[in-house]
């Protein structure tokens, strides 16, 4: 009941706050939601309290282009702060915090949603990776719509097609919320490439539509020709990991 009270609080307060500005997403908004996101996904273990490590952080793109060119550097800053505000609280973070910024013209301008996920990473994770280290294992939280089923199976909502590489012409169903590619086995789709790293990119099924993320893989990943970080995707986008060129369509 405290708790529920608290958040209210908050956002009344805030609102107060941003009535009296000029509207603009400010650094200190961000943090503010990033904590309240931690607070309120926790899980309690018999001896730990959980908290996520990975954030996605979705703004407006006219309160993105007002942080692009410090987004490194204030990604940094926050998940410092992630890290301090854990510790502070007692909470356990599964892996190192990450931190990461998403242009979506669906939010309103001024306003910031974050979702987050628990993902154990190991530490040197990517293009200096022991071999012999683990993979990723995520366990996330979302809303009921992204989790849909036919039959008690999961919704496929989307392919993608390999247009060039070896496994050319091959159809990969979507029907997860949490797909990693890549070249290792034990990956959601495996792309036998040697210019394909052992975990290369993972796609997140967040408020309807997809999302990839670039797992520091040597050669990159590219949506339509551009190398990114993490991107939203639309049908009919065209995705490179490595020399593997593949289609991404919903249906």
């Amino acid at each position: 009941m405290f708790s529920g009270l608290e958040g209210s609080l908050e956002k009344y307060i805030e609102g107060l706050i941003k009535d009296r500005t000029s509207g603009q997403v400010q650094p200190a908004d961000i943090a503010k939601k990033l904590v309240r996101e931690m607070r309120d996904q926790k899980r309690v273990s018999i001896n730990n309290i959980y908290v996520p490590n990975e954030y996605t952080v979705f703004l407006h793109h006219t309160d993105w282009e007002n942080i692009a060119a410090f987004s490194d550097s204030l990604a940094a800053e926050l998940q410092e702060y992630i890290t301090h505000k854990a510790g502070e609280k007692k909470y356990s973070l599964p892996g190192c915090p990450l931190i990461k910024f998403v242009s979506d013209d669906n939010i309103v301008v001024g306003n910031v949603v974050v979702e987050s996920l628990f993902s154990e990473v190991p530490a040197g994770e990517g293009k200096s990776a022991d071999p012999g280290l683990p993979f990723e294992h995520t366990q996330r939280f979302t809303m009921l719509k992204d989790k849909l089923s036919t039959g008690g199976s999961p919704l496929i909502l989307a392919k993608i097609r390999v247009e060039s590489g070896p496994l050319r012409e091959k159809i990969f169903n979507l029907n997860k919320d949490s797909i990693v590619i890549g070249r290792r086995e034990g990956c959601d789709i495996v792309l036998d490439d040697d210019s394909i790293s052992r975990r290369h990119a993972r796609l997140d099924l967040s408020r309807g539509v997809y999302l990839i993320h670039d797992l520091d893989s040597t050669n990159g990943t590219k949506v339509n020709g551009e190398r990114i970080t993490t991107r939203t995707l639309k049908s009919g986008d065209v995705l490179t990991f490595g020399a593997t060129v593949c289609t991404f369509k919903v249906e």
